[in-house]
């Protein structure tokens, strides 16, 4: 078996999340032949990483902006050239995202190799997608929404074709699942999709890593991501940080920090002189193991996106038996396991998060006999078991 996932715009840092964790474990637990393909512009990528081979094609037009559909249909020319060429040795194809970019691909595919099986990872968020079919539903009431409706439509039919091109989409969200197991854009998907969360890398862990047990962790809040960005809602937690007695508690802020945030930073510390050496800004960090440390050490993990496809950092904080505080994106209930594991905030209330962490500063929440049900519930996010739901492709081949 060849499992080919083709990524545009694979980065270095994407080997460690759902992008490079698929092929890597169905190359190591399954035992397929596994290749990324990309034409990422940075020379950052090794040839190989844990069996699978990265394939790098060179980018044609990269100097020229994407202010055209066919100017994005031209730079994607190598790709598809290379699906032509190698159609018919690839047994399973996986693309991410259910859009234009991934029924081309699998126009192409299917074309040399009509036997062979798609598989379309959603990374889906399910409150977009609903506005989204709404949107394309909507009234045009002057030019703008005229071509903005025009290019809705446009997308909308190629997801239909493509529904019906694909031979497997996975939902990373139960609620997700759910809503969208039998039918995407008024297609039947009856019998093709399966739930799939992304999970953590249980393999490199077990190798790595002797997790701290609740009585050797540290006071430690964490945070990780892209500080300051919209999605990420890291003004609500220097607001909330900047109330809060944090007593004998840190709070480690994890992640590149926006230009345009580092003045509220800045802000803070003139407004909490005292909390300098409690709210920790470190930076990004690119070490898998120094990032997994912070993990390790910490007893609470905290994110506050106001929109998510998933949150993989939730589950990686989970690997290391952290308590879980997420606003309600989509697959909190999931990762939380409905609260038995964590908590789900309200976005909109500040208090929210307040109270909460003031009861852990307290210890008026016993997280020690939490982390029993940690340890159990995170064998559902292990990619050596999360892999297997996959292998269905293998006898379909």
């Amino acid at each position: 078996m060849k499992f080919v996932h083709i990524c545009e715009e694979f980065e270095y840092l994407w080997i460690g999340k759902d992008n490079g964790m698929l092929p890597i474990y169905t190359k190591n637990i399954l035992g397929w032949e596994s290749e990324i393909v990309t034409c990422n512009l940075k020379n950052d990528l090794p040839n190989k990483i844990r069996g699978v081979r990265i394939v790098k094609i060179k980018r044609w037009f990269k100097n020229i902006k994407n202010f055209a559909p066919w100017v994005i249909f031209f730079k994607r020319l190598p790709l598809y050239f290379y699906i032509c060429k190698n159609a018919k040795n690839i047994d399973v194809l996986m693309l991410f995202h259910m859009t234009k970019c991934s029924y081309w691909n699998t126009f192409f595919y299917k074309k040399f190799n009509p036997n062979g099986k798609v598989y379309i990872k959603a990374d889906f968020n399910l409150d977009i997608y609903k506005k989204e079919i709404s949107e394309t539903k909507m009234e045009v009431k002057n030019f703008k929404t005229f071509f903005r409706k025009k290019r809705q439509i446009k997308e909308y039919n190629k997801r239909k074709k493509l529904a019906k091109k694909v031979d497997l989409i996975s939902y990373e969200s139960k609620d997700a699942y759910n809503y969208m197991k039998d039918f995407y854009a008024g297609v039947s998907t009856k019998g093709k999709t399966i739930y799939l969360p992304n999970g953590y890398d249980d393999s490199y862990i077990t190798n790595n890593f002797k997790i701290n047990s609740y009585d050797k962790k540290e006071n430690i809040f964490l945070t990780v991501g892209r500080l300051g960005t919209p999605e990420k809602n890291t003004e609500l937690l220097l607001e909330v940080l900047g109330e809060i007695d944090l007593k004998d508690w840190k709070f480690y802020l994890v992640g590149p920090v926006e230009k345009s945030f580092k003045d509220k930073i800045k802000e803070f510390y003139i407004k909490n002189p005292e909390k300098k050496s409690k709210v920790i800004f470190t930076g990004a960090i690119l070490d898998k193991k120094k990032l997994n440390e912070y993990y390790n050490r910490a007893k609470v993990f905290i994110l506050p996106s106001r929109w998510e496809s998933f949150g993989i950092v939730m589950v990686e904080a989970m690997a290391f038996n952290n308590y879980i505080l997420t606003s309600n994106t989509c697959a909190a209930k999931d990762i939380t396991n409905d609260e038995k594991i964590g908590y789900i905030f309200d976005i909109s209330s500040k208090v929210d998060l307040q109270n909460k962490m003031i009861k852990i500063i307290n210890k008026e929440l016993d997280l020690k006999s939490i982390e029993i049900e940690i340890e159990k519930y995170k064998e559902n996010f292990k990619y050596s078991k999360i892999i297997k739901n996959i292998k269905r492709l293998e006898d379909e081949v």
